[in-house]
């Protein structure tokens, strides 16, 4: 049989099978490029390792917790404080929690009420001369509620009144949003850089006038 350039059907098959494997290939790479560039997640791991807004990664913790209760944040305490912590935090250990990043969050069921509550905390700042001082901004699901400043390395205690509108959620959401957080070596990255050491949280109703 004479030779002719006319490819057969196996040979057809097979280089159409191949330029349908390339085509895959190459619409599952621009999946994968545009995924990468524009990825479908949700909010808070966008905010965490997209947009870099935050260094605080919210995840599904929320704490038990008894009205009038103090709950030590030091070792002691391990096991009833960790349950509350959202994220940015480091510890317990022996003399509180410590606090990483930019934002810390506290996450715990109340029963609600109808009036507001007191909280009292024990703080300590994390000092590096020159600087001798950090300023706190606490917020309370979304809503800022106190600002303090703390100096010095002795714990100080900080109390503020939670607004009966916000006592009313079943939930509370504490966040600690620190203004002049120390990093931890030049070239390391805003979400070690520590602020604060909080050792106990109470929470009482305030009474009705």
């Amino acid at each position: 049989m004479p030779w002719s350039s006319t490819p057969g059907p196996h040979r057809r098959a097979a280089s159409l099978g191949g330029y349908t494997l390339a085509a895959v290939l190459a619409g599952a790479e621009i999946m994968i490029l545009a995924l990468a560039l524009n990825p479908d997640v949700n909010s808070d791991y966008r905010a965490y390792y997209i947009g870099r807004t935050t260094t605080c990664l919210n995840r599904d913790a929320v704490g038990s917790y008894t009205l009038g209760e103090t709950v030590s944040f030091r070792s002691d305490g391990a096991k009833k404080a960790t349950g509350m912590m959202v994220c940015g935090w480091s510890g317990p250990v022996a003399d509180g929690t410590h606090s990483l990043g930019e934002t810390s969050r506290l996450r715990l069921d109340i029963p609600p009420l109808r009036d507001g509550l007191t909280a009292t905390l024990q703080m300590a700042a994390v000092i590096r001369p020159p600087q001798i001082m950090q300023r706190v901004v606490i917020s309370v699901n979304g809503v800022r509620v106190h600002a303090v400043t703390l100096s010095g390395k002795e714990p100080r205690t900080v109390s503020f009144v939670i607004p009966p509108a916000l006592a009313e959620a079943k939930t509370l959401d504490i966040a600690f949003d620190y203004l002049d957080g120390i990093p931890q070596t030049p070239a390391a990255s805003n979400i070690y850089n520590r602020s604060i050491k909080l050792l106990s949280l109470r929470l009482d109703p305030t009474d009705a006038d």
